[in-house]
Parts: C-alpha cells; structure tokens; sequence
C-alpha cells in the first residue's frame, strides 16, 4: 500500500472495518488452534499504579496500558520508551540512544511524569542544555511496563500531572517461565540496521522457595541513524555505546516477609564527528542502589516499605566548548500499609509517606583542574508527603475511592537566586459502579501539584552550535504547577463471545485536564541577524489537555488483536491557540497468531498519526503531515532440545519506507526512522 494512500484513507474506520473481519473470522481462527485457551482462564495483567495496590487491569478505573517482556522480544526496541508509541496520547523524542528518550503524555512533558522502577521513584533530572533524560532502563530487564495516563499526584506526590509510568523489572522465574528448571543462564544477541545497533546480553538466574536471584549484563553498540527524510544516515559519524548491569536478589526467609536488594549500574557514550569539524562527546554514567521490605501479617498489617539511593555524573566535552562535567546525587524512600476491614461496607486502607532529597553541581575543567560550572550551580531539592486512600466497597454495584495527600516541596541554590518552598493538599476521588462482574463505569476528579525542578529555576548556558549561539536564562521566580485531572470512562471484559475460550477486553475515556502556572520551555527571542535563540522557561497562565482513548483487545487461542486510538487538544486557554506541540489523533493496530506446527508466532503493527503544525522552529512553523507506518516480524520459539532452547526473532520496521516528522512533546518535531531490519538469537541453557 502507498503512503499516500494511507495518509488519503480514514484510519479509524479502516481499523472498525479490520476489526469487524476479526471478529467475524474468529471461529475459524479457533478451529485451526490446536491449543485454544479454555474458559474463564483471564489473559488480563495485574497494575498497581490505580491505587497503589494490586488488582486486574479490567477492574482498575483510571486509563491504564500495559506492555510486556512479550512486546519487547517481539519489536527487538532500541531503547524502552519505543514500546510506548502504540499507547494513545503518548509522544516520544528520537528514541536512536538512551540519552534522548524524553516522554510526553495527554500534552505534559517528561517532566510531569512520575517515574517508577520496581515501586521506587526515579528522581527527574532532565531539561538543562545538553543533558540527557535520565530514563535509563535496558529493555532486556522488562517485565510489565505501566502507563497511567491522567494526574498521581495525589498518590505519589509532586509531579505526575501529566501520567505514571511504572516498570516491574525481571526475576529468576521471569527468565524460567516456560521451564521446568530452577537455574538457568540466557545468552542474546541482536541487530538493528536502523541504527547500527549490535545488542548483547549474558544473564544468570536460580530461584528457589526461599529466594530469587538474577544478574546480567547488557552492552549496546551503534552508530548514525537512518532518517526517513532522507532514506540515508545522519552525515556525521557517529560512535554510540551503552552497557547496563543488573543485579536482584529476593528473600522470603518468613511466608509474612519480603526482602529485596537491587542494584543498577548503566554507562553510555555518544560521540558525533560532524563533517564541519564540530566534535560533541556525551558521556553519562548512573548507580542505583534499592532495597525494600514487605511484612504481610493479617488484614490490618500489610507493610511496604523501600529505600534507594542513585548516584550519576554527565560530561560533556566538544572542540568549541571545552570539558564540563554535572554531578547528581539522590536518596528517596516510601512506606506504606494497607488495611482491610468492615463498616457499613468493605474498606481497603491504604496510608504513607514518601521523600526524596536530591542535589546537583556543574564543573568544568580549566588549566588548573576541574572549578565550578556557573550553568548549573550548586543547588538541593527536596520534596515529601504522606497520603491517604479507602477503597471503600458499598455494595456489590457501587465503590468509591477517595485519596487525600499533603505535599511538601523546597528548592535552594548556593548562588543569588532565592530558594523557594511551599506546600499544598491534593484530594481526589473515583466513584466507581459495576452493574455486572464484566463491566466498570467510573468517574473521577484528581488534584496535581508540581513544583519546579532544579534545572527549570536555576540553569544556564551559553552554547556555540554550527554558527548559531544558543542562550538559555534561567528562571528562578517559577511558580508550582497545579492541577486538576478530570475523567469519565468504561471498561469491560467479555468471554465466550466467538467462541469457547475467547476473551474481548475495551476501555474507553475521556478526560479534561485544567493547568494552571503550566511551566513551559520555549524559544524566548530569535535574533537572525545575530544568530542567536534565547530559550527560557516561564509559567502559561492556564493551559487546557482534553481528549478522549479508546482500548480494546480480543484473543482466541492463539491469535491475539489489539488497537487503540488517541484524541488530544492541548490549548492555552488565555491565547485560546493550540499548543503545537502534541500529536492530535493517533491509533494503533497488533495482530500476532502463533503457528503450533512451526513453533512461528508472525505479527502486525500499525501505527497511525495526524499532522497539523508545530511551534515555531528558527521563526517559522512548520506543517507536519499525517503518516502511516506498518510493521512485521516473527518470533520462533522451539521446544527445548536437550539443555538449550533457543528463540529468535526478525522484523521489518517502517515496511513502506513511510517519509514523516513526528510530533515529540517538546518544541520541535523528531524525524522518524527510515525502513529497518531487526534481528536476534537467545539460548537458554
């Protein structure tokens, strides 16, 4: 098919019309599978980023995505954050290193997105200059990955207007869960031509009753990428390499206890040689440290409670700019406990805190050694809170979910700039009405709060780049971003429809969020004649996010379909002009059936975009036109023979070789990768 006939083509009702043959064609789809699932066996993962606690995803009454270790082996993803695209209302920067991975959800940046690893919240670090995301995590360690789009503030704190997104890393018993075995050690191999990209990885793992241990290692090297407005390689030569160890240990020396430590190390290095002599070398290198404990001693004592510290530096050296280097040094815990108990109705209690204390400094090297940096000085955040939430049940139709929360924030610099400190209270509620076991209305209205980070108040920068100076002034006068996340929605979850064994999951939503003091960074003045762009970062008086996702999955045996769309108007409302940044309708499409007879599982992607115009770039907007792109692959999963079992995978990305730019979430759009080929082997012995 021509790109220009899928950007001519309607795409929802191209998708309606795919899912009508779906459905119509899944008796036969059952007939041929020799392995059909048998009813009532739920393929539905388990989140808990809703309520800070367990429960189906049917039953959870927020709009919540998940991706699995599954999605990950299949599209073989240079960086984690490209899974992200087939959930709407999510945009992503240029996903080719693991220094640029920034996300945007509903219209909120990274930056008003709270980050979670195993229950742990990652401290963001993001915005300054050249500074890289900080979103490090191998997608080799994935096992579920959680989006909850709309407000958490009032359950992790300040941040999270825009979404969560949490990620639950691998146990032993997710590397040996087809294997009868207790140890075991998996050796990979991949490429990606869209970047150049050789993946290997070594990891070990045993579990017993008692605990669960896995360590490993993953190294990534790559080069330029490939532009899909070209079909040809970025003209610099590009030298990129990342290498991430993992260590995990879990105890349960008690049926009641729950001991964990984990530890993290990543490294990466970007160097680009430009053919204009210009020469950029990143390097970034971060350690994390996590232990949690959990004691689970009846219904009124269920304890979590976890500690992290995380250590990094980033240094940036060029042949214009010289050697700098920023230190960033963090420590943050959370406790919790849940109760459960009756009164005039079922209550599920769940009460805590949680803090982090984070601190940054910038040096650069002169004659005499490494002095202070005055683009980033020295300066601490911290923020903290405790919380409050009843899953109160009424009756057998009818439940609602009030949450309370008490913020805390303060940000200091050593320099002249004032420090600033506040606090403020966010409630929210979720009522929630099941007329049948299959079947969830709810409603619900959540306060935000985010204060400023470090980098937004306090960063600075004068920067040569190929004849043009860019000029960043800081801001330390910014206001906390507040917040309220409106949203109705319905989910249901349907068996036996088709067929025996069959399951149909939907989700619908639509939501309206109001921000006011929404803190933007953008070009403040363009000078031509002096080739210069001031970048700053100021409060929007109010900005709107409304839309609308729509969800739904279907499986039959051995063939599974999902698809999804996305509705975004980001508007600011004192303008009453689009904020021309976000993508404003996207959908999705995955088919996957798996083959007994070959032990061959093929798969479909299709993700869809509509264009309009962005910021503007250098003065001008820019026109974004609407694109289609269509992946395939194969995945081949034979029995074990003898000790090894092997599996591969191979994908074609961008099948049509679709030219686009894509909308990011930030001020200037991303171009996409040309037409790709993916590739990999893995033993487990």
């Amino acid at each position: 098919m021509s790109a220009t006939h899928c950007r001519s083509f309607n795409l929802p009702f191209r998708l309606a019309a795919i899912a009508s043959v779906i459905l119509t064609s899944a008796s036969a789809i059952a007939a041929e599978s020799a392995d059909a699932q048998k009813a009532g066996a739920s393929t539905q993962p388990v989140v808990v980023t809703a309520t800070r606690t367990a429960q189906p995803l049917s039953q959870a009454a927020s709009s919540i995505s998940v991706l699995t270790q599954k999605d990950a082996e299949e599209i073989q993803p240079i960086t984690f954050t490209e899974l992200l695209l087939d959930i709407p209302n999510v945009d992503i920067t240029s996903f080719d290193s693991v220094m640029n991975n920034r996300i945007s959800i509903r219209g909120s940046g990274d930056r008003e997105i709270t980050y979670l690893i195993d229950g742990m919240r990652q401290d963001n670090q993001t915005i300054g200059g050249n500074r890289p995301s900080g979103i490090f995590m191998d997608s080799e360690l994935l096992k579920q990955i959680e989006v909850k789009r709309g407000g958490g503030s009032a359950l992790y704190g300040n941040g999270g207007i825009g979404g969560t997104i949490a990620v639950e890393t691998k146990d032993a018993a997710d590397f040996l869960r087809d294997s009868d075995k207790d140890f075991g050690a998996t050796l990979k191999a991949g490429y990606v031509s869209d970047n150049l990209e050789w993946q290997k990885s070594a990891y070990v793992y045993g579990r017993t009753e008692l605990w669960d241990v896995v360590a490993g290692v993953t190294r990534r090297d790559s080069g330029a990428a490939t532009s899909s407005e070209t079909g040809h390689r970025n003209t610099a030569d590009v030298d990129n390499d990342s290498t991430s160890a993992f260590a995990k240990a879990t105890l349960s020396p008690l049926p009641e206890h729950l001991l964990q430590v984990a530890y993290f190390y990543d490294i990466a290095h970007n160097d680009s040689f430009f053919r204009s002599g210009r020469i950029d070398k990143y390097r970034y290198e971060q350690h994390r440290v996590s232990g949690k404990w959990e004691f689970e001693k009846n219904d009124w004592i269920n304890l979590k409670t976890a500690l992290q510290y995380a250590k990094s530096e980033f240094q940036f050296e060029g042949n214009r700019a010289g050697l700098s280097k920023d230190d960033f040094d963090s420590v943050s815990g959370n406790i919790q406990n849940t109760s459960h108990f009756s009164a005039f109705g079922t209550h599920e209690l769940t009460f805590g805190g949680d803090f982090s204390k984070t601190s940054q400094n910038g040096q650069q090297m002169s004659l005499s050694g490494w002095v202070p940096d005055g683009s980033r000085p020295d300066s601490d955040g911290f923020d903290g809170g405790f919380f409050i939430e009843d899953q109160y049940v009424l009756n057998d139709y009818l439940s609602i979910v009030p949450v309370l929360r008490w913020n805390y924030f303060k940000r200091e610099s050593n320099e002249s700039y004032p420090s600033l400190s506040d606090s403020k209270v966010t409630p929210g509620v979720t009522l929630r009405v099941t007329p049948m076991d299959s079947l969830l209305f709810w409603g619900s209205v959540n306060a935000g709060y985010r204060p400023p980070i470090l980098d937004e108040m306090y960063f600075r920068m004068t920067y040569p780049d190929e004849g043009w100076t860019s000029i960043v002034v800081p801001n330390p006068d910014l206001k906390p971003e507040k917040s309220v996340n409106y949203e109705i929605g319905a989910s249901a979850l349907f068996a036996n429809l088709a067929d025996e064994g069959d399951e149909l999951s939907v989700k619908a939503a639509i939501f309206y969020d109001d921000i006011k003091d929404h803190i933007f960074a953008d070009v403040l003045a363009f000078d031509p004649e002096n080739l210069t762009m001031t970048f700053h970062t100021y409060n929007l008086g109010h900005v709107v996010n409304k839309g609308i996702e729509l969800s739904g999955s279907y499986s039959l045996g051995n063939f599974r379909a999902s698809a999804s769309y996305g509705y975004l108007h980001s508007e600011d409302k004192e303008t009453g002009k689009r904020i021309e940044s976000n993508t404003p309708q996207s959908a999705n499409l995955r088919l996957s059936y798996r083959i007994n007879e070959w032990n061959v599982e093929p798969w479909y992607r299709l993700h869809w975009a509509k264009g309009g115009t962005t910021a503007k770039i250098s003065g001008e907007t820019v026109a974004l036109k609407n694109y289609a792109t269509h992946d395939i692959g194969m995945m081949w999963t034979p029995s074990r023979t003898g000790f090894v079992r092997l599996q591969a995978g191979l994908a074609v990305t961008n099948l049509t070789n679709e030219k686009y730019w894509a909308y990011s979430g930030s001020s200037f759009p991303t171009w996409g990768f040309a037409r790709g080929f993916r590739a990999w082997l893995s033993a487990q012995f």
